[in-house]
């Protein structure tokens, strides 16, 4: 299994190219420190129960040669864990399962005439651990199977010494791979759980490369507009004053994405439909604009909702001048009281919905946006017969009641 790591944040370069380890690696590690610290406390008994039982061994030399084999093997094979910091890799492995094997029979040689559950006779402990310990490096059918396997091994021998009645000898069989058993599927969940863990830094990772993917494409589009007409020689002169003013607001718009301090806003801090649409159709002179907004001006938004509808307006008007041949666009504003509504209706070329996808700008940067702040949008186009852009939003505070007064920059034509 690869290893993934992560990279951790920091200020400077040298901390930069640090790195924390992943949830499978911290979940290997951990169960590479767990599985030495249970074969030592095995161990342990091991030796004690040598060193008191020797004398009464049919065959001492035997006997103890054997608890060497187990101490060697088991040492190296802690210590190959701890190196590694894995449990799944090294050459220990097989010889330590094959010594449990191997013990079951030759205690009916060394150790005749054993109590059963005697640590005398501890090859039944050390085949428990060994098949429970095995559950982290084999695959989880393997170590149902051998744990099975080395039960009826270990029950036959039993048998076959004639100490202790077959329930007893069956009970204390099975106890190995219950161990086995409980132990793959504590370390399945284990590792499962650090997977997902992995998986859920992945897709969150991906997420937020995502999420600043969409804010750059947000930022640089309309700036793209701008840039393209101003490098464009047959942009009309009458057209430039109006682009230079845009290309102004869209440089400190990146200069804000790249860190800047925003500057600060320069009308008297109202957030309404009115100041909405005063700010997203600057620039647009050279279009034959017209305001009819007054039923809405004066409906309150909040600045989210203020500033990524603007920016919709603004980004539906770079389409106009870029696509539509239009020669009348109207910006119309109303309210009944519980939504509001924006309208940005052209009369020009139009297009053909059923094939032509919508772009970036209308797809994203207007539906997209906007339907996360709950504004609704409904774009409605044909050849021939104009583009229209709906955008309905809910009034989170009451809209003040209107004045008989026509709103300052109120219905009029531009360019």
């Amino acid at each position: 299994m690869p290893e993934h790591v992560t990279p951790l944040p920091s200020g400077d370069i040298r901390g930069s190219a640090r790195t924390v380890p992943s949830a499978t690696q911290r979940a290997e590690r951990g169960i590479a420190l767990l599985a030495p610290a249970v074969r030592g406390v095995v161990l342990v008994q091991i030796i004690l129960a040598a060193m008191a039982n020797v004398r009464v061994s049919a065959h001492p030399i035997g006997y103890v040669a054997l608890t060497v084999a187990v101490v060697a093997v088991s040492v190296l094979a802690m210590l190959q864990c701890l190196a590694l910091r894995s449990v799944r890799r090294g050459a220990w492995h097989v010889p330590d399962l094959a010594l449990a094997w191997l013990a079951l029979p030759a205690m009916n040689l060394l150790m005749p005439g054993h109590v059963v559950g005697d640590w005398g006779s501890w090859a039944t402990g050390y085949a428990i651990n060994v098949a429970a310990l095995s559950a982290s490096w084999l695959p989880p059918t393997v170590v149902v199977s051998t744990s099975l396997g080395l039960a009826a091994w270990c029950f036959t021998w039993k048998l076959a010494s004639g100490e202790g009645s077959w329930p007893s000898l069956l009970t204390d069989s099975l106890t190995i791979p219950g161990y086995a058993i409980v132990v793959a599927l504590l370390l399945h969940y284990l590792r499962g759980l650090a997977a997902d863990v992995d998986q859920a830094r992945e897709d969150a990772v991906a997420a937020t490369r995502a999420l600043e993917l969409q804010r750059y494409q947000l930022t640089v589009h309309d700036a793209t507009s701008v840039l393209r007409l101003l490098s464009d020689e047959e942009t009309p002169v009458e057209v430039l004053p109006g682009l230079r003013r845009q290309a102004d607001l869209e440089a400190r718009r990146l200069r804000t994405y790249l860190g800047e301090p925003a500057p600060r806003p320069t009308d008297d801090g109202q957030r309404t439909v009115g100041t909405m649409v005063a700010a997203a159709v600057q620039g647009f002179e050279d279009l034959p604009l017209e305001l009819a907004i007054e039923l809405g001006a004066q409906v309150p938004l909040p600045d989210q909702v203020w500033a990524a509808t603007g920016g919709a307006v603004t980004t539906v008007l770079h389409n106009v001048r870029l696509h539509a041949e239009a020669r009348q666009v109207v910006v119309h504003a109303d309210t009944d009281g519980s939504t509001w509504e924006v309208v940005v209706s052209d009369d020009g070329v139009g297009f053909d919905q059923d094939r032509q996808p919508l772009g970036f700008g209308l797809n994203t940067q207007v539906r997209e946006v906007l339907s996360g702040l709950d504004v609704r949008t409904r774009i409605e186009s044909a050849p021939g017969r104009g583009t229209t852009v709906t955008m309905v939003g809910r009034l989170t505070t009451p809209a003040p009641e209107q004045t008989t007064e026509p709103q300052r920059g109120g219905t009029h034509r531009r360019g």
